[in-house]
């Protein structure tokens, strides 16, 4: 799989070439595989093409000791952008992935077409949720990322159309439908759904695609 260096940090990433690729970003204390692969995302847009990468200090990437902001974190996304050659996405993203996502429209407006945004509501990162994370992996020091994105959020005008999802027993995102309401954008429910298997939902990969389409 090909990497880049970017930022003091190497990335890895996954392109496959398609009329409208859709890029994948996702979230605290997980990678590519664990978020997109394995619940069927990459599968399901496999006519359109995609990119993801494991954000810096996840997956397959370089734990590097700084470059956690949403802004750095996007410079990061948008430097895989740039070596795959892919000019404009769409972006599914889910939980911290999706202030990644915010950032890069804010950052580079003409490369997002537009955001499918899961498992994120309009409060803070919580630094509290990302330590018990943390703490539950046995060991994983993610603790640069956690100084980097702890207390951010999805903040000022949608950068792009947006859509939110989240699963009704969702409480890191339990205000994702009023978070939407007072953007003017649309909100679907994923039923009977948590955090941890939201992001794996029909109907997300479904309500995510209607959009694009639209």
């Amino acid at each position: 799989m090909p990497a880049i260096e970017h930022a003091g940090a190497k990335l890895w990433y996954d392109h496959s070439p398609g009329p409208r690729p859709v890029l994948f970003l996702h979230g605290f204390a997980s990678d590519s595989e664990q978020t997109w692969e394995r619940t069927g995302w990459l599968r399901a847009v496999a006519e359109r093409g995609h990119v993801v990468t494991d954000l810096r200090g996840h997956g397959r990437s370089e734990r590097a000791a700084t470059g956690y902001s949403p802004d750095a974190l996007a410079h990061d996304v948008l430097a895989v952008l740039d070596e795959a050659e892919v000019p404009a996405v769409d972006v599914v993203t889910y939980s911290m992935g999706g202030v990644v996502g915010w950032a890069l429209a804010r950052l580079a407006p003409d490369r997002v077409r537009a955001l499918a945004l899961g498992g994120i509501g309009g409060g803070p990162v919580e630094r509290e949720s990302m330590l018990r994370v943390q703490e539950s992996l046995g060991g994983e020091d993610l603790t640069p990322c956690i100084a980097g994105m702890a207390g951010q959020r999805l903040s000022g005008e949608p950068p792009a159309p947006v859509l939110l999802a989240s699963g009704d027993y969702d409480e890191i995102a339990s205000e994702a439908a009023a978070f939407a309401g007072s953007l003017g954008v649309p909100h679907v429910s994923l039923g009977r759904r948590h955090h941890f298997n939201a992001v794996s939902s029909r109907a997300f990969k479904t309500a995510a695609l209607e959009f694009f389409g639209r």
